[in-house]
This record gives C-alpha cells, structure tokens and sequence, in this order.
C-alpha cells in the first residue's frame, strides 16, 4: 500500500498525472480544488475520493484506490475544518486523519496549534481504532518556541503515546527538527528548505514499511512548493525487514 502526502499548490487536475509512478492506494493533497473542478481529471487513478474546504480552489482532498473505500468518521469535529478523521475500509480498515494545518484567527491556534488540539477531541479514536495521520502539518521542531497552543514535540509525544511514529524518521532514523530532506522549499528556494510534510503510522506497522521517498527539488519545484512525501507499506502477512 503506497501512500502520498503532497501539498499540490493548487490546480490538481493539472498535476494529478504527476502521481502515476507511485501507485497510490491512499493519497491526502493539500491546496487540492474541489471534487467538482476536478471532474474528469483523477478517476483513473483513484476510485474514492472526499474533499472538504470553503474555497473551490484550495481545499484538503483524499483519495484511495478501489480495495480502500472511504466514508467521514462520524466523530468528525467542523471547528478543526482541516483536520479530517477518515474511515478508510478493505482487507486492512484504519482511521485516517488526513491533516492540512492552517492559521486561526487565534494566533495561537494556528497550524500546529490546531492539530494539538484536535488531537485532544480525538483521543477516544486514537486510543480505539488503528490510526494514521497524514499531510501537511505546517510544523517543526524547530519551531517549537513560537506561541502556539501545544508545539511540534507535544504532537509527536501524544502520537507516541497512542503508538504512532513518523515513517520518515523511523525509516531513516533521524531524529525530529534534524530532517537532512526538506519536504517544502518557502517561495520555491531552494536553501529555505523544511521538512512539515509527515505520515505517522503505527509502530506496529514500522516493520511492513519498505520505504520512504521525499521528492527532489529539481523535479517538483515546477509543480509546487511543496514535493511528495511516499510511504510503501507491504502486506500484513508478508513482512519486510529492514537490514539493520
């Protein structure tokens, strides 16, 4: 199961074509235009598809592949609009928090601040069902001075608590607010790079991951400011085991 976070930058039905050599089964975009405007555009790559956003043309979009139907988790909560919990059923069902953080007019509900808090409304899922949670999370460690309600440590810590890790790091046993790969390059610089793009998985799941991939600058930076961050995940009873 290979799974993408990318923060698109808007017009997906124009980039779309872009995610072909992945093989997506779960894909969370970012800046995504809605279902409507997409129209024609993803259906061969991805039979289910949910958008929520009050902009036609920026909102969070999440699609899956045929096996991986997807519904909104009843305990969906409107006031984090961005943070999204997702039913996704197949062989393997699991709830996806698909996540784009955003600014609040409280500042100090602002993008990591918001997950912080959303976390807290869903603890009951977190600590019930098997979660992931995937996108754009807007934060870093090493932005964790800044006056936000909760920062990026508190979030991994209460993720940690409830068994989930970064792939990224797992995979390539780096520690948070070190990432040497950016996932987002601030006004297309390339030496303004930071890594805010994430997929938290299960613990448990950490030996099925077969590998991570972060975009390269040079390939992505006409497309966005942001590049694709891909997890493959192999099946459950075929285990992969990373040489140590």
């Amino acid at each position: 199961m290979n799974i993408v976070a990318w923060n698109c930058r808007q017009a997906f039905r124009k980039k779309v074509g872009k995610l072909v050599p992945f093989c997506p089964k779960i894909a969370v975009i970012s800046e995504c235009e809605s279902l409507e405007k997409l129209a024609g555009s993803h259906e061969s790559l991805f039979a289910h598809s949910l958008w929520v956003g009050d902009n036609p043309h920026k909102g969070l979009g999440v699609f899956s592949s045929s096996e991986h139907p997807l519904t909104v988790h009843p305990a969906y909560d409107n006031r984090f609009h961005w943070i999204v919990p997702i039913r996704v059923t197949g062989t393997e069902s699991f709830t996806l928090l698909a996540v784009w953080t955003k600014d609040h007019k409280d500042r100090k509900q602002s993008y990591v601040g918001q997950l912080f808090l959303a976390l807290q409304e869903y603890q009951s899922i977190l600590k019930e069902e098997t979660c992931l949670v995937v996108g754009d999370l807007n934060s870093n460690a090493i932005w964790d001075s800044l006056p936000r309600v909760g920062n990026h440590t508190a979030v991994v810590k209460i993720l940690q608590e409830h068994g989930l890790a970064s792939a990224y790091h797992w995979f390539f046993r780096e520690e948070h607010g070190m990432e040497s790969v950016p996932t987002y390059y601030f006004h297309h610089h390339r030496e303004k790079g930071y890594h805010i793009d994430y997929g938290f998985l299960p613990v448990g799941w950490m030996e099925r991951v077969e590998s991570v991939s972060v975009g390269t600058y040079e390939e992505w930076r006409e497309w966005s400011d942001h590049v694709p961050v891909v997890i493959k995940v192999g099946r459950g009873d075929h285990l992969y085991f990373r040489t140590l």
